[in-house]
């Protein structure tokens, strides 16, 4: 890997992670999920699998090993080689988005299963805490579908021209 293609990972990685702070204090209105399909669809797959790696190391470098950051070092990685295979074989935004749904949709109650299967719940207890997330996905998971119809053409103009 060239230095020039490891600043690129290094400065998308960076923009990734400002993305993911300022979009934290936004609720329902996350545009990190929309970012990492983005990356993950226009980048080539090393890129994008590097560029969520290293975001990901940074979330543990700031906010230290926690279950909820292991979880996205296993989440992300993970979207980033699903919206790679399957975002190049989509033919148009609206399927890419429709992805993009799901994906982040499923966002949450994933980084929330160590703590689901750790407490010990009982099975209504654990379908009231996944009806209650659902309400918080259900932004994500719209953000990113709107984000992806609208913001996806543009973006991934700019980002294939720098490649």
């Amino acid at each position: 890997m060239s230095v020039k293609e490891m600043t690129r990972v290094s400065l998308l990685a960076t923009l990734l992670f400002i993305i993911y702070s300022c979009g934290s204090m936004v609720m329902y209105v996350e545009l990190f999920n929309f970012t990492v399909l983005l990356y993950s669809v226009t980048l080539p797959k090393k890129h994008a699998f590097l560029t969520v790696l290293l975001f990901c190391l940074l979330l543990l470098m700031v906010y230290g090993i926690q279950l909820w950051t292991l979880m996205y070092l296993l989440v992300f990685p993970s979207y980033t080689l699903l919206y790679h295979v399957f975002g190049k074989r989509l033919k148009s935004e609206y399927s890419l988005a429709v992805l993009g749904f799901i994906l982040a949709f499923l966002c949450g109650t994933l980084i929330d299963l160590p703590f689901m299967m750790l407490s010990g719940m009982t099975w209504k207890a654990l379908w009231i805490r996944l009806l209650l997330g659902f309400q918080v996905s259900l932004g994500n998971g719209l953000s990113t579908f709107l984000a992806t119809l609208f913001l996806y053409p543009p973006l991934s103009k700019v980002i294939k021209k720098m490649s």
